[in-house]
């Protein structure tokens, strides 16, 4: 199979599967009376009067699709360069503490600001971050499955490495006393 060489291009891809799997285990959840709340309406009460945002309408499906999606997306590209940097052991962990982290940033602290809708079973919480930890877990064993290895500083693979940040650096340069300028 051909793995993916492009950080974001795999974080977006990544994000947008296991987010694809944690709207449908929020929707089970929902349809089962566990929660009474589904993953879209956080996002769409960013934009929307929270009373609209509850409710089923076209638009706040959309604008709910398109916040998800941008965040799954960055999520993942989030964890990719987590598992850049610090290699692909453990990935299942990694990703589920950035999502775990993610559920503190948007249920705990955004809500706080009241852009949320609110709940009123206190297991659509707990279930929430259950969700998101498991949201960010398979991020994580997705980014270290589909990734290229030269995305990844394994100590087992010798061969050359993309770098995290791209750079032209070359070292560094040598002041010319008798011009003043930079030489090589």
């Amino acid at each position: 199979m051909r793995k993916i060489k492009d950080r974001i291009i795999l974080g977006a891809v990544c994000g947008l599967i296991a987010g694809a799997i944690g709207r449908a285990t929020n929707a089970i959840e929902y349809k089962a009376g566990l929660t009474d709340m589904r993953f879209n309406q956080p996002g769409a009460s960013l934009f929307l009067p929270k009373e609209e945002a509850k409710a089923n309408t076209i638009e706040g499906k959309i604008i709910a699709s398109l916040v998800n999606n941008t965040m799954v997306g960055a999520t993942g590209t989030l964890i990719t360069y987590l598992l850049s940097a610090t290699g692909r052991d453990k990935a299942f962990i990694k990703g589920a503490g950035i999502g775990a982290m993610q559920w503190i940033s948007i249920w705990g602290l955004i809500s706080r600001l009241g852009l949320t809708v609110k709940s009123n079973k206190p297991l659509t919480h707990i279930l929430s971050f259950v969700d998101h930890a498991i949201f960010g877990a398979n991020i994580g064993l997705l980014v270290s499955k589909l990734g290229d290895d030269s995305l990844f500083p394994d100590s087992k693979i010798k061969d050359e490495k993309l770098p995290l940040i791209a750079t032209n650096y070359n070292g560094p340069k040598k002041l010319d006393i008798k011009t003043g300028g930079n030489k090589l």
